[in-house]
């Protein structure tokens, strides 16, 4: 265990975890295990979490925590679905419809732009996007429906709110 060492303060330590249980995962061994932090702690004292995963794949038998390079332990922290998209940073589909801009939100004094892949660019009659996909729909939904006239490409329009000048 030349490897691990004890911090004592630091950020992401074993005694700051929260969630009922630590879990780990290995593929390749087709391992899942839960432990409780507790646990954890009372087996492996207060180390950072990043130190973890291998000293549990050696508890529970793996040979390949001692190699560096070919066929080495794959063992890594296991989250949820949930976990792991707030973590890559995906955006939940109903959370990006609140925050979207909708046609309803538009203004007299606001202008549409669509922004093909082949550069072309031209303004766009809000008002027939609006009826055609309801007032309610977001903006973004209007590059679904467009086809640029230049290249004839569909959906790939980069939608563009300008604010005019109020008068």
């Amino acid at each position: 265990m030349s490897h691990v060492r004890l911090v004592t303060s630091s950020e992401n330590m074993l005694a700051d975890e929260k969630r009922e249980t630590v879990d780990f995962i290995c593929e390749d061994c087709e391992i899942l295990k839960r432990i409780k932090p507790d646990v954890l702690l009372k087996e492996y004292g207060n180390l950072t979490m990043p130190s973890l995963p291998p000293l549990v794949a050696k508890s529970l038998g793996c040979t390949r925590t001692e190699n560096t390079f070919y066929d080495r332990c794959k063992m890594h922290f296991h989250f949820s679905a949930d976990e792991w998209a707030k973590r890559m940073g995906y955006i939940n589909p109903k959370e990006k419809r609140k925050e979207a801009l909708l046609f309803s939100d538009m203004r007299e004094w606001h202008r549409l732009y669509a922004h093909c892949s082949c550069g072309r660019k031209s303004e766009i009659d809000k008002g027939a996007l609006a009826k055609a996909l309801g007032k309610d729909a977001p903006i973004s939904d209007a590059s679904a429906v467009l086809r640029c006239r230049k290249c004839g490409l569909k959906g790939s329009a980069k939608i563009v709110v300008v604010s005019m000048a109020r008068e």
